[in-house]
């Protein structure tokens, strides 16, 4: 029978093998991407990158509408003739 120090131990052991296996996400990005988020990350004073980005998300989330402009919604994108158009 295991002892309760062992138990203890392999309940450690298995929170953290779950912990590594399913909370952990890689993503590609560029090494100069990989700089600017090092010194972003140093300069916004947070510990991981986790909280970096979700700081950043938090602040393009919080960009007011009426910096947009008005005509935001009313905006579509270039057809094949407005490009044409332009060229003359």
């Amino acid at each position: 029978m295991l002892e309760l120090e062992e138990l203890n131990l392999l309940k450690k052991i298995i929170y953290l093998y779950c912990y590594r296996l399913y909370m952990n996400t890689t993503i590609q990005i560029k090494q100069s991407t990989l700089e600017k988020l090092k010194r972003l990350k140093d300069i916004q004073n947070v510990s991981t990158y986790d909280d970096l980005l979700n700081k950043l998300i938090k602040i393009a989330h919080d960009i007011p509408d009426s910096m947009f402009g008005i005509d935001k919604e009313e905006l579509s994108k270039f057809s094949e003739s407005d490009r044409l158009e332009f060229r003359e």
